[in-house]
């Protein structure tokens, strides 16, 4: 909590220091994720993540010591050791701040609300994984020569993961604004990353797959929250189209309705 409230407060102050514009982005950014806390539980999309996450979330904490030995048995490379270790370091609000402030330099709108967007969605993410950390659940495979960013702002319980928030929360922002294609980078991001918890043994594989698909709940919330609809046709095409679920009737018969059309 003290980590989320001083990341938010040095936001506060480069956004006011940049003018009323940019203090209004920031109080519509905090609304995003405010108001994206509930609103995730009632978007339609997030029932494509919840039809593919809780079961193989399920499924990860029963193989969960199986999938831990053998991860920890491979080799730590370098490239994913450097990548999960900057985790820490992009929780702070660099790459919203920049992308911001060159949105703004260049009149580009769309890249300004991309950067909102992403803060609301990092930051409403870190704080579910820092909340849920409390709950008694398993604790860390390795807990030797823990750091304080592994230990101070969060509880013992192992689930959810933090570190792979900003990469995964950069690839479902990056993918609705900008298309797969560069939402690639981001994607790989978050693979090394999740790599390196899991063969330093800082976390199972159910905390890796429980942290990225809160990462695609809360950015479906922010983005009902924010409104924004020019998003990437490639993201139009998987999740901009018309899902109902009602009852249907067929003589006696009662059974689950679903319409479904692009």
């Amino acid at each position: 909590m003290r980590k989320l409230l001083s990341l938010l407060l040095l936001t506060s102050s480069l956004s006011f220091a940049s003018g009323p514009s940019s203090y209004d982005d920031l109080k519509s950014t905090l609304n995003y994720m405010i108001k994206g806390s509930y609103l995730q539980f009632s978007e339609s999309n997030n029932l494509y993540y919840a039809a593919v996450g809780v079961p193989l979330t399920w499924y990860a904490f029963e193989e969960d010591k199986r999938m831990s030995d053998l991860q920890r048995s491979k080799k730590l490379r370098k490239i994913y050791d450097i990548t999960g270790d900057l985790g820490i370091v992009f929780n702070f609000p660099l790459v919203p701040i920049g992308a911001y402030y060159l949105g703004k330099k260049t009149g580009d709108d769309k890249l300004s609300r991309f950067a909102m967007e992403y803060a609301a969605t990092l930051y409403l993410t870190l704080l579910e994984t820092g909340i849920i950390s409390y709950i008694p659940g398993h604790e860390r495979p390795n807990k030797e020569g823990q750091s304080k960013w592994e230990t101070s702002f969060r509880g013992k319980n192992s689930f959810p993961s933090g570190h792979i928030v900003p990469y995964s929360a950069l690839f479902f922002k990056t993918l609705q604004f900008y298309g797969p294609y560069y939402a690639a980078a981001p994607l790989v991001l978050t693979y090394w990353a999740s790599l390196q918890r899991m063969r330093e043994g800082r976390h199972y594989v159910s905390d890796i797959l429980g942290s990225f698909f809160l990462t695609a709940f809360a950015s479906e919330g922010v983005r009902k929250a924010s409104g924004f609809r020019d998003n990437h046709p490639f993201y139009k095409w998987l999740f901009e189209h018309d899902f109902d679920l009602g009852v249907a009737r067929q003589g006696d018969a009662i059974g689950p309705r679903f319409t479904f059309s692009f």
